[in-house]
């Protein structure tokens, strides 16, 4: 195999003269015609009203992620994700800008013990998202741990229309006197304060930030239902390594977006909705997959985490945030609130803060009861929206085998549903992946528990329980 590098400047040859590369001409062609089929709808409300969600993925989206490890002298391994997409001036970017990375903080990796937990690791991801029929997405992000500690992270950001290889800004998602910027401002002004509530961010660093300039040149991801900021923690906040996400979501900012980022971030309109959770981890081995799995697939999901697990686990809980997850709370133990007291009960938030809070620096906005037992939480008052489920996979079943899982799940979905699956069993990453497959054939967005139920405007309210979202519509789903 190549190296990157020569690998990169081959596949961007490629592209000089497009006529001859067939593949990718009639990729484009395909695209295209859906594109051109989008906006006839959307001019023609008669069309646009017979339009049913469901799209399957699109040709323009599909994506290759393959990973390799390098183990070098001193035994720390850089682990570098590639991709191979559908445009392939968009693949030697970012081929580009991860070779950077392993070429720069590569040698700087310290010497590896012989244990895994006292590792000296580089990896160079490219998380990818989808949205409307043509863009995309991508963040390179290169996290250096050390006996597994997060020690430093670099991040760069871009999002293409994929049926041209053409960069997208964030001058071209908003209107350029428009409301938009003072929205962006002020969200990422609350959320950096917000992170690490006992410190103050650095004002200096923070004022460069919301000046027009530094809001334009802001990291960003488009994502099902959102868009995303990213801030290394670490700019603001010394000795902080992990990420500062800034969701702005998508019905809250539309009003003040360009057309063209209008209908492509209009997911309503071509896909139905779901979102996937995972219970009770993290655990070392299963969560590590399913966090690749999940990478690879291109899938952001919402992990409800014990808090007990946090601490000896705090580079995969960070990792599950800073890969773009949602990280909610199942309470701080695994126990039965039916036999515990109010106050026992009430005080599962105040040790999960606890707990979490020193790890990624922001609480859980909601959680998840252990055994779905949210009558007792909601008579305790716990204090957080309580979010359960309308399809349950049953992973947890052992002598079910995943394909009769899936041939049992697959009769239940519908729109706005919310998926339960335990990320510590040794079944469940395989299944997920192959979940997802079929979930993005049959025309499904996958969202995190903070996009679903702002799609429809829903706000999570304290100790009320939501089991899924389909057109504000949270209540169990009738069978």
């Amino acid at each position: 195999m190549p190296k990157i590098d020569e690998w990169a400047k081959e596949r961007y040859n490629k592209i000089v003269n497009p006529f001859f590369n067939r593949r990718n001409i009639m990729r484009k062609i395909v695209c295209m015609l859906l594109t051109a089929m989008m906006l006839v709808s959307l001019c023609v409300p008669a069309l646009a009203e017979k339009m049913e969600p469901g799209m399957p993925l699109q040709e323009c989206h599909k994506v290759t992620s393959v990973k390799k490890d390098t183990t070098q002298k001193n035994k720390s391994v850089i682990r570098l994700w590639t991709l191979d997409t559908y445009d392939d001036s968009v693949d030697a970017e970012l081929a580009a800008l991860t070779q950077e990375y392993v070429d720069r903080l590569g040698p700087t990796l310290q010497k590896a013990a012989n244990t895994t937990s006292k590792n000296s690791r580089l990896e160079v991801e490219v998380r990818y998202s989808r949205t409307g029929l043509t863009w995309m997405s991508f963040l390179v992000q290169a996290r250096t741990t050390y006996h597994r500690q997060l020690i430093g992270q670099e991040i760069t950001s871009r999002t293409y229309d994929m049926t041209s290889g053409e960069r997208i800004y964030l001058t071209d998602i908003f209107e350029a006197d428009g409301e938009g910027w003072s929205i962006l401002r002020n969200a990422v002004e609350a959320k950096v304060r917000e992170y690490f509530p006992e410190e103050q961010p650095d004002e200096t660093v923070l004022a460069a930030l919301l000046t027009d300039e530094g809001l334009r040149n802001l990291d960003f991801t488009l994502h099902g239902m959102s868009m995303v900021i990213h801030i290394p923690a670490g700019s603001l906040y010394a000795g902080k390594n992990t990420l500062i996400e800034v969701p702005l979501y998508y019905p809250d900012i539309r009003p003040h977006m360009a057309m063209k980022a209008v209908m492509e971030t209009d997911n309503l309109s071509y896909y139905k909705t779901v979102a996937l959770t995972f219970d009770d981890g993290p655990n070392r081995t299963n969560t590590t997959v399913m966090l690749n799995n999940l990478l690879e697939m291109g899938t952001r999901a919402t992990f409800f985490v014990l808090g007990n697990r946090i601490k000896d686990n705090a580079d995969l809980v960070q990792r599950e945030h800073d890969e773009g997850h949602a990280v909610a709370s199942h309470n701080y133990a695994h126990g039965d609130v039916s036999k515990m007291s109010g106050t026992a009960i009430r005080s599962q938030k105040t040790k999960f803060d606890a707990a979490c809070l020193p790890v990624l620096g922001i609480s859980a906005r909601f959680a998840r009861v252990p055994y779905g037992l949210y009558p007792q939480m909601i008579k305790a008052k716990g204090g957080m929206p309580l979010i359960q489920w309308s399809v349950d996979t049953y992973d947890w079943r052992e002598e079910r085998s995943n394909a009769t899982i899936l041939k049992n799940v697959k009769k239940q979905f519908t729109d706005g549903d919310i998926v339960l699956m335990h990320d510590i069993k040794d079944r469940t990453p395989k299944l997920a992946k192959a979940l997802i497959e079929w979930l993005q054939e049959e025309g499904y967005m996958i969202l995190t528990i903070d996009e679903l139920f702002a799609k429809d405007g829903v706000v999570l309210q304290e100790d009320v329980v939501y089991f899924r979202c389909e057109d504000g519509v949270t209540t169990i789903k009738q069978r």
